[in-house]
C-alpha cells in the first residue's frame, strides 16, 4: 500500500488564456478523468505538472500558486484580503489560527493579531517559493544543467545547490 504522504505528489494547473485550476495528486490522469465532470473541463487549453519528492512539499506549492495565481475555480486554500477579481469572496485561510477571539480587543491584541496573520502568510509564501525553487533546481538538473550554471544564475553557492538537485546520472549509475 501507497503512503500518500510519502509518495512523489504532481502539483497541477489547467489554463485557458489564464488560470483556471491549481491542484495536487500523486496521479494525475485519474485525477484529471474527475474534472472531466466539472463544467469548467471545457475551457482547458493547456496543462503543467510539476513533481514533488512528498505531499507536504506539493500541498505547501499548491497554497502558494493559488494565493499569487488566483485560477478561477479553486475554492480551497484561497483567501484575498482585497479579491483582484470581481465576484471572489475574501475567505479565511486555512492556515492554523487561534479558536477564541474576544469580541472587543484591546489595542494590543488587535496588533497581535495582525502580525500573526502576517506572519503567517509570509510563511506560507516562503514555504510556496523554496518548494518552486528546488522543484526548478531539480528540474534543471535533469535537463543537463550543472550546479555551478544553475548557482550563477540563482544566487546560490554551487554546494546549496549540488545538495538540492544532486546529479540525477549519479543517482542511475548506483542503482
Amino acid at each position: 500500500m501507497v503512503d500518500i504522504q510519502a509518495a512523489r505528489t504532481a502539483l497541477y494547473r489547467f489554463f485557458d488564456s489564464d488560470g483556471l485550476y491549481v491542484g495536487i495528486t500523486n496521479m494525475p490522469q485519474v485525477r484529471w478523468a474527475a474534472h472531466t465532470m466539472k463544467p469548467w473541463w471545457k475551457q482547458v487549453a493547456r496543462k503543467e505538472v510539476v513533481w514533488f519528492e512528498n505531499r507536504a512539499a506539493a500541498a505547501q506549492a499548491e497554497v502558494g500558486a493559488i494565493r499569487n495565481e488566483e485560477p478561477k475555480y479553486n475554492i480551497a486554500n484561497a483567501w484575498y484580503a482585497e479579491p483582484k477579481r470581481p465576484g471572489v469572496a475574501a475567505v479565511r485561510p486555512s492556515l492554523p489560527r487561534a479558536t477564541a477571539v474576544p469580541s472587543a480587543r484591546s489595542e494590543a491584541d488587535q496588533e497581535l493579531a495582525a502580525a500573526a496573520d502576517a506572519w503567517r502568510k509570509s510563511r506560507a509564501e516562503l514555504d510556496a517559493a523554496n518548494a518552486e525553487l528546488r522543484a526548478l533546481l531539480i528540474r534543471g538538473r535533469a535537463e543537463g544543467l550543472g550546479p555551478s550554471e544553475m548557482a550563477r544564475l540563482s544566487g546560490f553557492t554551487r554546494e546549496w545547490v549540488a545538495k538540492i538537485a544532486p546529479d540525477p546520472r549519479r543517482a542511475r549509475d548506483d542503482s
